[in-house]
């Protein structure tokens, strides 16, 4: 079986040709066949024989990929020995030949796109669990050139710069920097070259085969100068945990790199280190945020890859706070696609470069759009000035079409509570009370209000036809605190940005709320609240609002993930409720859509 799917994978099928005409797109796609290939075989590991197997191909693959790398070069040296890693067992001959002519065909690659094609192999054998955990997802170098192309833009200069990755994964940006360095010391012997380097690059890494990867492949780029230096490449990643790490007394001039994502629980020791960048649940790229602004010098740069919900989400005001304060940023580019940009990872990108103790110039915004593999559109968006508040939201232009929404947001300076209105989260978490769902009605039952219930046309209909989903929910004496006995806006709390709207949203009618007595809203819904029994605002009007195009496309400038939270709700810029009074009348006279969009449109028009 194993035999059979290597065979089949079309790698071998592509070699002949790759290595007469050194075609790294062809290189590259066979890769792709070969990753399919194997991970087929690792899913009917477990998870400790499938971790085994991802470091015994990952460790094949580096062997061949360095002899081939000095047979290029007509040397011979030894294969830097891999520190910490246990051994990942042996694996079947057939397999055992495929990684030996997927690492001799890395040679034909440059440094960075072979690491990165190892790299990619590696993750897509680990277990699932253990490589979201370890947050570990090699960036394409599509955007490493990108993101280290934005740090000479903001002012690294490559001759002296000394530079730090502190999540260096397969080194996806050391390799590269190692590349631009040598290009601006041209006359330097490759001695003095070697030194010059070994002093001026450090990468720090957690996983032990990444850390490998990442020097490695600073070896191979390297090598052409070892050889001729009769000098080893001295070791420039290091195997730690950057959380742990406290900066040199010399700074860097740059911290560039891809932070690991994901929600941490801090000892309350690392808790108090990172505190001045905290609210609420820690992040680790907020955590490594941090870390970066730590081991940046006055004047210098971080550039990192990150997710963009930092932007405007409520738990990452400390930081933004931080960012504003003591390193401004300098130029921000979205990334278009959420799907296809890291494997596995359906995720909204932002490369982004601040400066450490400079001045809160506008900084520039731009649109990335893939245009193959190894290319990308760049589309300039705008500038954007910090708000004289920097914990609050950042409103910015994700995509060309948003620009026009922003500047005329800028004007506009009420926001829900001035309408009247405060948000909460749907109380209930259903399934911590799972014994309370109920399909019939009975004594203390009250209807169970679910995100389906607010349909995408705007209308409430009471509802619970999915999986796991019961209509009435058991109100018991300690529960109390779930009834909702108020009218209200519903709003859905997920959605995407590749939906249709982003904000849907339905009036409870204040009938369904006379009918039952008391209704109890599930967590996936927001709640929009008056603040008194008559705000200035009707619910049928926010809610008619909410549901338009206008109210969409300024949502979209605020938020900065799938979540649409009540923080961000809070902050959305909106027309006075004054000017509400002609929506308000087409509403009463149960006027069309259309009429109802362009009063909306309208009211975002007008300043």
């Amino acid at each position: 079986m194993r035999a059979e799917q290597c065979r089949d994978s079309g790698f071998n099928q592509r070699a002949d040709i790759v290595v007469d005409g050194v075609d790294q797109n062809e290189t590259v796609a066979g890769y792709q066949s070969a990753r399919i290939a194997l991970r087929a075989i690792a899913q009917g590991m477990t998870v400790e024989e499938r971790y085994a197997f991802a470091l015994s191909v990952g460790q094949e693959l580096v062997k061949n990929w360095w002899f081939s790398a000095c047979d290029r070069e007509t040397v011979s040296l030894g294969l830097r020995r891999a520190q910490k890693i246990s051994p990942g067992g042996d694996i079947d001959a057939p397999i055992a030949s495929l990684a030996e002519s997927m690492g001799a065909l890395a040679s034909h690659l440059e440094p960075e796109i072979a690491a990165y094609q190892i790299g990619l192999t590696y993750t897509y054998l680990l277990p699932p669990s253990y490589r979201s955990s370890h947050g570990i997802f090699y960036t394409p170098p599509v955007l490493t050139d990108r993101l280290i192309q934005l740090a000479a833009d903001s002012g690294v200069d490559w001759a002296t710069c000394r530079v730090l990755d502190p999540a260096c994964g397969g080194g996806a940006f050391l390799a590269p920097i190692a590349k631009h360095i040598i290009a601006e010391l041209p006359k330097c012997s490759p001695r003095i070259l070697l030194e010059n380097i070994s002093n001026r690059l450090r990468g720090y890494e957690l996983d032990p085969f990444g850390a490998w990867l990442a020097q490695v492949a600073l070896d191979v780029v390297l090598l052409p100068f070892s050889a001729k230096a009769g000098k080893k490449t001295p070791n420039l990643v290091k195997i730690c945990d950057s959380l742990q790490k406290n900066p040199p007394r010399d700074r860097f001039d740059l911290v560039i790199g891809n932070p690991p994502y994901g929600r941490i629980r801090l000892s309350p020791d690392l808790r108090d280190k990172f505190k001045r960048g905290l609210f609420g649940h820690a992040n680790l790229y907020g955590v490594f945020t941090d870390i970066a602004l730590r081991h940046t010098r006055i004047g210098g740069v971080v550039a990192f890859v990150t997710p963009t919900s930092f932007l405007a989400g409520e738990y990452f005001k400390n930081l933004r706070a931080l960012l504003g304060n003591e390193a401004p940023p300098q130029h921000f580019d979205f990334v278009a696609a959420r799907k296809g940009v890291f494997d596995d990872v359906l995720q909204e990108t932002l490369l982004a470069t601040y400066r450490r103790g400079g001045d809160r110039t506008a900084a520039q915004v731009k649109e990335l759009h893939f245009a193959s593999n190894s290319s990308l559109s760049i589309v300039p968006l705008a500038q954007l000035t910090l708000p004289s508040d920097p914990s609050t939201p950042w409103i910015l232009p994700r995509a060309i079409e948003q620009t026009d929404t922003v500047k005329r947001l800028q004007a506009f300076k009420h926001h829900l509570v001035d309408w009247g209105y405060t948000v909460s989260t749907g109380p209930l978490v259903w399934n911590r009370f799972k014994d309370q769902l109920h399909s019939r009605k009975a004594k203390n039952r009250f209807p169970l209000i679910w995100a389906e219930s607010v349909h995408t046309d705007g209308k409430f209909e009471w509802k619970a036809t999915k999986r796991n989903h019961k209509p009435w929910f058991e109100i018991r004496d300690r529960d109390k605190w779930l009834i909702s006995k108020q009218q209200c806006v519903l709003l859905q709390r997920t959605t995407a940005k590749e939906q249709h709207r982003r904000l849907i949203a339905a009036a409870l009618p204040s009938t369904f709320i006379e009918r039952h007595g008391a209704v109890v809203v599930e967590n996936h819904l927001n709640m929009l609240k008056p603040l008194d029994t008559k705000p200035l605002v009707s619910a049928e009007a926010l809610s008619s609002f909410l549901n338009s195009a206008a109210a969409d496309r300024a949502f979209r400038c605020v938020s900065g993930s799938v979540a649409v939270s009540a923080y961000e709700l809070e902050a959305l810029p909106l027309p006075s409720p004054d000017a509400l009074d002609g929506l308000q009348k087409l509403i009463d006279a149960k006027a069309s859509r259309a009429a109802i969009e362009n009063e909306c449109s309208r009211l975002y028009q007008e300043a």
